[in-house]
């Protein structure tokens, strides 16, 4: 693994490196980062070199580029206190410090995926690039990938924002590329920390683009779905009041995705509208386990005409729709009027905790097929606190067609039918303060104790560990990429019917040897296998020999799961009472080793043993 320093970086926080970076990556494709401050950019620049980290051009290591660093804080790359670095950098009105082969007019055609980014805090220096002579400075973006299987962890972006009147700001965007497959894996962002973003605290009176942290997912101009997307453990933090800040903030924005997954993030005084869609279609996406305090609005989701806002009938594809949506069990504590907006002049929005708009002028003119902006969205056991139950789901309004304009409230006229949202066993809050009452604590006399017996039995379980695992590019049918030795002494079993599991993103099979003959079912199909083997239906098993395989499908080139139980027939007494699954069996996960050509070697990851090939 090559070090930025072995060609020139000097992580002093006043030399540019930018060229040093890029001819490690140019040579070794990797480049691994010690401790310190590597600046890009500065004065009298004039090659773009020498203004961003920058590769695919040409592509000797157009994929699997990784940029790896020491830890948040640890190893630093901060954009230099020059706004003589905008002047040079070929992407129009978006500066990023680190960004794939592009330029302005790019078709976006180059797949630079397979990227890995880690380690690294990413710092545009937003307050240090401020122009007094001239306002209109270009926006300071963080990290743009366009490219499939793109991961980034364990990474910090700060102080990027957005010029007064200007393009918008993204911390960090991952999409396909135009000429990637549908149902393409896209992005992972995975424990990342997004904070002090950019304060635009400028005097403007008009319009003011946002400031975004994380865009992911497909391509919506070509009309590619990325699948496997995945918003994991990272937080968002924003200790700026209203009047330092102009421009609207968006913590979180999946597009054009299938699947996506947003999950377990945290949210503390970020300013801003938390979740935030207003372009392009998303399919069944999961908002889950996040949790937000002094949240101005945690949802927003915007179906929008934009051929008719624009002028340009181009535009179409842009328009967002939301179908088969899941927000549930979100800890959301909602507080005050969210000032964001694009228009700094117009009156703040009411906290809210799922907003949605709703232009009546989607027809099938700009939305073929006739899909609702919103269909099957369900709001389910999340708890909202400082909520007076009116604005657990906020009707925004929209454009409607009768009245030739913008309306909160019912529609008017002849407009296609709002939508499909339910909200499922919400909390309702109480009225007012709730008062305790509080009783002496009584000892009672001690008492004779006797055993519980439990009458009855549960069923022990094979545990699939969660695992994420990286795999080759799919060949046209389902392969062998890890096996899990079963044993159970002396003890033969079947797996209990009716489990309803479904991953996509690979299938197992149960395989032994019996009188010489293999015999192997799958336990589940999810129709992205290429696989001719029968359904498991009650088939017995020996408790040794016998072993789980786990095969690839056409979904992703990264499969992943989370942990789950498999019941067998097999029954034991409970341990105590809420003893509800018997004793755990399972063994460790083994990957397969090298495989002849065309295979490339897969290398180990967490919960996976090395074994040799059969």
């Amino acid at each position: 693994m090559a070090k930025a320093s072995d060609y020139g970086a000097i992580a002093n926080g006043s030399t540019n490196c930018a060229r040093a970076i890029n001819l490690c990556l140019q040579e070794t494709g990797v480049v691994e980062f010690d401790e310190g401050t590597y600046i890009i950019g500065g004065i009298g620049i004039t090659n773009p070199l020498d203004a961003s980290i920058y590769w695919g051009y040409p592509a000797k290591y157009l994929r699997g580029i990784k940029l790896i660093g020491k830890g948040k804080g640890k190893t630093i790359i901060k954009f230099a206190a020059s706004t003589g670095t905008h002047s040079v950098l070929p992407y129009g009105f978006n500066i990023f410090m680190v960004n794939t082969y592009s330029y302005i007019g790019d078709d976006q055609s180059f797949d630079a995926g397979d990227c890995v980014i880690t380690g690294i805090t990413f710092d545009g220096n937003y307050d240090e690039n401020w122009d007094p002579v001239n306002p209109y400075f270009k926006t300071v973006c963080g990290v743009r990938l366009i490219g499939s299987n793109n991961l980034i962890e364990n990474c910090e972006f700060k102080g990027f924002g957005v010029g007064v009147a200007n393009a918008e700001a993204f911390a960090l965007q991952s999409y396909l590329p135009s000429t990637a497959a549908d149902n393409t894996q896209g992005a992972i962002v995975r424990n990342c920390s997004f904070n002090t973003p950019g304060a635009n605290s400028r005097t403007v009176a008009t319009y003011i683009e946002a400031n975004t942290s994380i865009a992911v997912g497909g391509n919506g101009i070509a009309g590619k779905y990325a699948t496997g997307v995945v918003i994991e453990g990272c937080d968002f933090t924003n200790n700026l009041f209203n009047t330092n800040q102009r421009s609207p903030l968006h913590g979180i924005s999946p597009v054009a995705t299938r699947g996506c997954v947003v999950r377990n993030n945290t949210f503390t005084n970020y300013q801003g509208q938390h979740i935030y869609v207003d372009s392009y279609k998303n399919y069944n996406l999961v908002i889950k386990d996040n949790s937000a305090t002094l949240c101005p609005q945690f949802i927003s989701f915007v179906v929008q005409n934009w051929p008719r806002a624009t002028g340009l009938p181009s535009y179409a594809p842009l328009i967002a729709s939301f179908v088969d949506v899941t927000i549930e069990n979100n800890t959301v504590g909602l507080a005050g009027p969210n000032s964001w907006y694009y228009n700094f002049n117009n009156l703040p929005l009411n906290a809210s905790f799922f907003l949605y708009q709703y232009d009546r002028d989607v027809t099938a003119l700009y939305n073929p097929g006739l899909i609702p902006g919103f269909k099957n969205v369900n709001i389910q056991g999340n708890t909202i606190t400082n909520s007076n139950g009116n604005d657990i789901v906020y009707n925004n309004g929209g454009y409607w067609p009768a009245s030739g304009s913008y309306a909160n409230g019912a529609p008017s006229g002849p407009v296609p039918p709002i939508t499909d949202i339910r909200v499922i066993a919400l909390p309702t809050p109480p009225a007012g303060p709730r008062s305790w009452d509080f009783k002496p604590v009584t000892l009672e006399p001690a008492k004779s104790a006797k055993p519980v017996i439990l009458n009855r039995l549960v069923y022990k379980s094979l545990t699939v560990a969660g695992f994420t695992q990286n795999l080759e590019a799919w060949a046209g049918a389902s392969r062998i990429f890890a096996v899990q030795n079963i044993s159970i002494p002396n003890q033969n079993f079947c797996i209990r019917l009716g489990q309803a599991i479904q991953v996509p993103t690979y299938v197992m099979t149960v395989k032994w040897v019996s009188q010489g003959f293999v015999k192997r079912y799958k336990l589940w199909t999810n129709g992205y296998e290429v696989l001719s083997y029968p359904l498991y239906s009650g088939e017995i098993i020996p408790g040794e020999g016998a072993q789980f395989e786990y095969w690839t499908t056409s979904f992703a080139t990264r499969a992943f799961s989370e942990e789950f139980d498999l019941e067998t027939d097999i029954l034991e007494k409970p341990d105590d009472c809420c003893d509800e699954l018997g004793t755990a069996l399972a063994n460790g996960i083994c990957q397969i080793g090298a495989l002849p050509n065309p295979y490339p070697t897969v290398y180990p990851v967490d919960n996976f043993y090395v074994c040799p090939v059969d």
